[in-house]
């Protein structure tokens, strides 16, 4: 009885790769035009106004805290910013390059579950969401490898 299990098994197995589809597995040779060529993920703004970019060098490892104090009072200014609504709630933003590192400074309201998205959208890099929060800012780390 097992015997006979196992050469249904093997003939079940041999008949599905006489196919030119596997079992399961998709396309076996022929065009793979239809197949993802990499997993690199591109993303467009689709027409969003960026954050203003700022860089700075610097002499230690960044951290968080660095990028909220990076430029001092002048990026406190409206205007070294770029407003944002989101949920009724305004934010100040602004995008912060340490060396290698990257980050986005919101200030003003507390930060909502939806910021993540749009500081994704308006920077194309991956957001860490959970932000260094002080008394009216966040800070967001980003991944824009």
């Amino acid at each position: 009885m097992k015997k006979s299990f196992l050469f249904l098994g093997l003939a079940a197995l041999v008949a599905g790769c006489a196919q030119p589809q596997g079992v399961g597995l998709g396309p076996l040779g022929g065009d793979t035009s239809d197949l993802p060529q990499n997993t690199r993920t591109e993303f467009e703004m689709a027409g969003l106004t960026p954050l203003p970019l700022y860089s700075f060098s610097f002499a230690d490892a960044a951290t968080p805290a660095d990028a909220l104090n990076a430029g001092g009072n002048s990026l406190r200014q409206a205007e070294q910013n770029l407003e944002i609504v989101q949920e009724s709630r305004t934010y100040f933003m602004r995008q912060i390059a340490l060396n290698t590192n990257n980050y986005v400074v919101s200030e003003g309201d507390a930060p909502v579950a939806s910021l993540v998205s749009v500081i994704r959208a308006r920077t194309g890099c991956l957001v860490n969401p959970q932000p260094l929060r002080s008394e009216d800012a966040a800070v967001y780390t980003l991944d824009c490898s």
